[in-house]
């Protein structure tokens, strides 16, 4: 029996197990297990765009499939499924998967390096943030008051503004949080009107 990696399965299996992480951000193993993979479904793509349905292990043949095959169910689920995390790991500090890490003074900034750029996760507070319009360039968050910035790319003729969900499982016990000086519509997202230059907004705890 040969164990075909990253074969659709990879990147369609990762959306329940990401889902389950966010409910228990503390457990590690589950977001290594899930953000691996959710990005297996990019690591068989070739140079030449080649997308093969998976990577034969067999030590005798340790080599892409030479079909697309199911390829396209598993993109799938990397395009529904990618976000950015930000944790803190008692034994590696700060860890970002899907972005870049700065320390600096009281923020930690993660500067997003997934495709979409449209959904992070920051783990110590529970809170997701996503857009259905805009792209993120980075999220900022400072773990003395909790408070959490935002940095949205500037505006295009197609998107004149962002529209943004914020999401929170209440591990930090301070129930629902808001972006600070906007409105939500009748979808529940909040219209953030864009600029020629980027935008950086707040997310911070209801009172």
């Amino acid at each position: 029996m040969e164990r075909q990696l990253h074969h659709y399965g990879s990147a369609l299996n990762a959306i329940p197990v990401l889902h389950a992480y966010k409910e228990v951000p503390d457990n590690f193993y589950m977001l290594r297990v899930g953000y691996g993979g959710l990005m297996g479904a990019l690591s068989n793509i070739t140079q030449d765009g080649f997308a093969p349905c998976a990577f034969h292990s067999f030590p005798s043949t340790l080599r892409n499939d030479g079909i697309s095959g199911d390829y396209g169910p598993g993109f799938f689920g990397y395009a529904v499924n990618t976000a950015s995390f930000l944790t803190r790991h008692d034994e590696f500090g700060w860890i970002a998967m899907g972005g870049n890490i700065i320390v600096e003074d009281e923020w930690i900034t993660m500067n997003l390096t997934t495709a979409a750029r449209s959904r992070v996760f920051i783990a110590p507070v529970g809170v997701e943030l996503s857009l259905d319009a805009g792209k993120f360039k980075s999220v900022s968050f400072n773990p003395e008051t909790e408070e959490i910035k935002a940095v949205l790319d500037v505006e295009n003729e197609f998107t004149p503004e962002a529209l943004m969900e914020v999401k929170s499982n209440d591990v930090s016990g301070e129930g629902a949080w808001k972006v600070a000086r906007f409105t939500k519509n009748d979808r529940n997202l909040y219209e953030i009107p864009l600029k020629k230059k980027e935008r950086t907004i707040r997310v911070i705890k209801e009172n």
